[in-house]
């Protein structure tokens, strides 16, 4: 009896882990390829650029069990993702994206808007702004989707009892192309491959009880397949990472330079640090003048001092001053007096002698 209690319990628990209920949310897409919108930003305007076409090229319809599908194995509107992507290269910093896939739409709306301005303001109708021209656009597409690339899986079965895992490996692949408006000139290829990867887990019982007389089954299981929309969209959006590395390699563009402002000390908190202390005389025509004392310190080491630390010994070596070095240093006060008393009647003498000569011209 606790047999089937307990074979009835297992079964209700493998029964549970499977029936798991789905959750159907609706939310925004993000970047899926991070390094898109934490690219630098360009030096300059952001670029005017085209997309005409991005198609399906593989021909390939969605792989099936036992049966043929009509759908296509990758989505139709990859035209839609690359745009996106390229408006949210470096957040909107590196192009500007013109319509062109619908051009004849564009072209029709802006005639409408033409004849109903002429029919309220006449010939004094406001004109409309000149569409923008692209110097470059990107065309390209999906040029392969490779199913069952790798697959393999491991179990295990005993008493009845069996568990599996199973995994299975696609490709898609993608290539990109900057075109030159001007030349015509295919500047730059680019080719992505980004593997989609699905995978299931399942388990089984297999058993007969009580002498062939009853039989007990119960599997569970799941699947975790990767979206194939959200494998191209990121294939996508590395295309364009690459596709603006390549136009920096070959000087399309540049990156944005960062200016680094480094803070410039006052004048006033350097002019305090020069010790005045010692009669030298400097020309600063000439570096060999400098002359550099060996205080003692290590200049390995980085002494650190306040500028009112500086002030006090500054001070206390001006106070330990020897009876030499104050008599030396007024006999050199006295000496620059003396000659600057001396220059004085030099001057005076030459003008004493030139009064004279004009005296004595004067009279003759």
């Amino acid at each position: 009896m606790f047999k089937y209690i307990g074979i009835f319990l297992l079964s209700l628990m493998l029964v549970g882990c499977a029936t798991n209920k789905a959750k159907f949310d609706v939310r925004t897409q993000k970047v899926a390829y991070k390094d898109l919108t934490s690219i630098k930003a360009p030096k300059g305007d952001p670029i005017i650029i085209a997309v005409y076409d991005f198609l399906d090229m593989t021909g390939q319809k969605k792989p099936g069990g036992n049966f043929a599908s009509m759908s296509s194995a990758v989505t139709q509107g990859s035209y839609q993702l690359l745009i996106k992507a390229l408006q949210d290269a470096g957040e909107g910093k590196w192009f500007r994206v013109v319509e062109r896939s619908s051009l004849a739409s564009l072209l029709q709306e802006r005639k409408l808007i033409r004849t109903t301005r002429q029919l309220a303001s006449g010939e004094n109708a406001e004109p409309l702004p000149a569409l923008l021209f692209a110097g470059a656009y990107i065309t390209g597409g999906i040029v392969g989707y490779d199913s069952d690339i790798k697959s393999g899986g491991i179990g295990a079965r005993i008493l009845g009892i069996q568990a599996n895992r199973q995994y299975r490996q696609d490709i898609v692949t993608i290539i990109l192309r900057l075109v030159n408006v001007q030349t015509g000139e295919v500047v730059i290829t680019t080719t992505i491959e980004k593997t989609i990867v699905s995978t299931s887990v399942g388990s089984d019982i297999f058993k007969y009880f009580d002498t062939d007389t009853m039989l007990v089954e119960v599997e569970a299981g799941y699947a975790r397949n990767e979206p194939v929309t959200f494998a191209l969209r990121k294939a996508i959006e590395k295309g364009v990472v690459d596709l603006i590395h390549s136009g920096i390699a070959k000087d399309l563009w540049a990156f944005e330079i960062e200016e680094i402002i480094l803070p410039i000390a006052k004048p006033s908190n350097i002019k305090d640090y020069i010790d005045t202390t010692n009669d030298v005389e400097i020309n600063p025509n000439r570096h060999s003048d400098i002359v550099f004392e060996d205080d003692g310190v290590d200049m390995g080491e980085k002494v650190e001092k306040t500028y009112e630390e500086y002030l006090k010994e500054k001070e206390a070596k001006n106070k330990i001053l020897t009876e030499q070095e104050k008599e030396l240093e007024k006999v050199a006060t006295e000496k620059e007096w003396e000659e600057v008393d001396k220059q004085t009647e030099e001057n005076a003498d030459e003008t004493d002698n030139d009064s004279d000569s004009d005296s004595s011209g004067d009279t003759n």
